[in-house]
């Protein structure tokens, strides 16, 4: 992961602690607690922006101004085994705020190759537009399980919930998606 086998080392000892134990240790003036917070948890945060944002690059510095706000304001957190859902609140009134200046005109879904067939354009648009019809929670949900790969256990962490109710949510959610969807193709 880095160039320097002493950084390799210290960031191995810092992925085995707790978030809490993270927290204390950046509190104590460790700097690598904290970057090994922002290594742990940087795909949920962005997953949590793609929920509001369309622009993935904006989604990215809404996380980016989260942790910012984290680092700054960490002292005030008073459950430090909490941070991972401290963070994504942070990073939901972020994505909100930001959402709030910015023109919904570019795709959530950004294809990570170029998209050739006329076929496979459509289809993206659809789900495009089927993912904007969601509400927030449920499209936050989407985007950090299936485009930001988080697990049930990591997104509970993440909205302070159970795996049990992210499972829940996840399939009314995709039932939601289903019924929309066989809607449309039996009108067609």
């Amino acid at each position: 992961m880095y160039d320097n086998p002493l950084i390799t080392f210290l960031g191995n000892r810092c992925l085995t602690k707790s978030d809490a134990e993270l927290v204390e240790s950046f509190l104590a003036g460790d700097g690598l607690s904290f970057r090994s917070l922002y290594e742990r948890h940087y795909r949920m945060a962005v997953g949590i922006a793609r929920g509001h944002l369309i622009d993935v690059h904006l989604a990215e510095d809404a996380a980016q101004e989260a942790f910012a706000e984290a680092y700054r304001s960490m002292h005030s957190l008073q459950n430090r085994a909490k941070f991972a859902s401290w963070l994504g609140t942070i990073c939901r009134r972020t994505a909100l705020r930001l959402a709030r200046t910015q023109p919904r005109t570019q795709p959530i879904l950004d294809a990570q190759e170029p998209i050739c067939d006329s076929t496979q354009q459509a289809m993206s648009a659809h789900v495009q537009e089927l993912l904007e019809r969601l509400d927030e929670s449920a499209r936050e949900l989407v985007m950090l399980h299936y485009f930001s790969g988080l697990s049930y256990q990591e997104i509970a962490e993440a909205l302070d919930l159970t795996p049990q109710a992210i499972h829940g949510r996840l399939q009314r959610t995709r039932r939601e998606l289903r019924e929309v969807f066989q809607s449309e193709e039996s009108k067609e």
